[in-house]
């Protein structure tokens, strides 16, 4: 058991004392389609995301963490199961996670706590695919054709409908609001909460006040839709400057709009559930791809753009100068440290670290991230162009349909310039084991597929642009 102590406060009050010998609250946030380098923690220059920044000033910043997909359902049935894709089976739009696989959920809740999940995403973290497992309360969102959705996010002082429509997911207002009700009135043992934003997933549909503050002149339409980024994607359009500028400022103003989400959730915890303990993992499903090279949306290809995602763990207990680590990491390690700082062990074949175990450099472990043949969607866009990216830091591979990109990440982050795989610099070992990782991955995971699609979960997927 651990025992609280007070801090200087967070700037949004976030943390108080937790009573003597209490474990922490856990909450783990997951935003959808979120770029680390569109936030602040991570240099950007314009003010996305304050309360985001306010968590990583007095937490951990992780500068180099990866996600184990380029789009939802693989990564984030990595984050819950700490396995890879092909591991835990959830990689196509049929497929679910393996039911005999314990979550981070299931875990917890046996460790004594209450656990609550709330999911802007029910088209691919849903109960239908098994993302519920462990959890004591559960709601996922579906995608109505039209909800309005107000130009202030809520707070308990202001929950009555704004302007402004918006096509796709509830907002992560309507999300504040599932939570608020279903923490009410839960007794004092310690909560591990799972919240799924949707912002800044495609389509970009910002409220007014975000617009203004991002979208330089207002300049074009005042939303993007899933079926223009669509076909940018699939090239059956092309963005000129100006457009590609717009929609970046789009995609700011709803990051800005999400991270004041996050900061109302975490002022409304605070006012829940005073006097505990708490400590907060924000993190993105995987991010966005703005045509960094050449493409649009994600889901399609394993660079950077949409691989390297923003973790930050704030601990109530440990507050301080902000850290910065710069080992990579990736989601797997997300649920083992979630695991350890509830005093729970981690379920046999977990393969995360606990990456606030010291100060201490990590235990090196070389990264992985996948990508599966789903031809719903690749009939819709393209054909995926990578199946694989393994990270032995500073070689990145990308298995690719004519063979592996090679990238010095040290010296090449942005992925601009491949290496001759023949090149005397790549280590024989490199090569050696991403030979032998590609004999050894399937095309398809050995999980039996589940029931086929329904007509809300088409339409779902139809309303996010998977399908047509």
């Amino acid at each position: 058991m651990r025992v609280g102590t007070c801090g200087i406060a967070l700037a949004l009050a976030l943390a108080g004392c937790a009573p003597g010998g209490a474990e922490p609250d856990l909450l783990l946030v997951v935003i959808d389609s979120l770029r680390a380098d569109r936030l602040g923690a991570y240099g950007y220059p314009r003010p996305t995301s304050p309360n985001l920044d306010a968590l990583a000033e007095e937490g951990v910043v992780f500068t180099e963490a990866w996600s184990s997909s380029s789009w939802t359902k693989p990564s984030v049935g990595s984050l819950f199961t700490s396995r890879l894709p092909s591991e835990h089976g959830a990689v196509t739009f049929d497929r679910v996670l393996d039911p005999a696989l314990p979550t981070l959920a299931q875990r917890l809740r046996a460790a004594g706590y209450r656990t609550v999940g709330v999911s802007g995403n029910f088209v691919h973290v849903s109960e239908r695919n098994g993302f519920h497992r462990g959890f004591e309360v559960w709601r996922a969102f579906g995608v109505p054709p039209r909800e309005a959705r107000g130009d202030t996010i809520w707070s308990e002082d202001d929950a009555g409908p704004g302007r402004g429509v918006r096509l796709g997911a509830a907002d992560a207002g309507r999300i504040n609001q599932e939570v608020a009700a279903a923490i009410a009135g839960l007794d004092a043992a310690p909560l591990f909460l799972y919240v799924h934003y949707m912002e800044p997933h495609p389509g970009f549909a910002p409220p007014a006040r975000h617009r203004r503050a991002f979208v330089e002149g207002e300049a074009g339409p005042r939303s993007a839709s899933t079926e223009r980024l669509v076909d940018l994607a699939a090239g059956r359009a092309e963005a000129d400057a100006a457009e590609r500028r717009h929609l970046g400022d789009l995609y700011d103003a709803e990051i800005a709009a999400v991270d004041e989400g996050l900061g109302a959730l975490l002022a409304l915890l605070e006012k829940r559930r005073p006097g505990r303990e708490r400590v907060v993992a924000v993190v993105a499903d995987h991010g966005e791809e703005l045509a960094d090279h050449g493409r649009w949306f994600h889901g399609l290809t394993l660079h950077r753009e949409v691989l390297r995602v923003p973790l930050v763990l704030w601990d109530s207990r440990r507050r301080g100068p902000p850290r910065r680590r710069s080992e990579p990491v990736d989601l797997l390690d997300v649920p083992t440290t979630l695991l350890a700082v509830a005093g729970a062990e981690p379920a046999e074949g977990m393969l995360g670290r606990d990456l606030l175990a010291s100060d201490a450099p990590l235990r090196p472990r070389a990264l992985l991230a996948e990508l599966h043949p789903d031809p719903p969607f690749e009939s819709h866009v393209l054909p995926r162009e990578h199946r694989l990216a393994y990270q032995a830091w500073p070689w990145k591979a990308i298995v690719a349909g004519e063979g592996p990109l090679l990238f010095d990440v040290a010296r090449d982050p942005e992925e601009r310039r491949p290496v001759a795989s023949g090149a005397e610099e790549v280590p024989e070992s490199f090569r050696s084991a991403l030979a032998a990782l590609r004999r050894r991955l399937p095309e398809q995971p050995a999980s039996a597929p589940g029931a086929p699609l329904d007509p809300e979960v088409v339409e779902g997927l139809r309303e996010l642009g998977y399908v047509r």
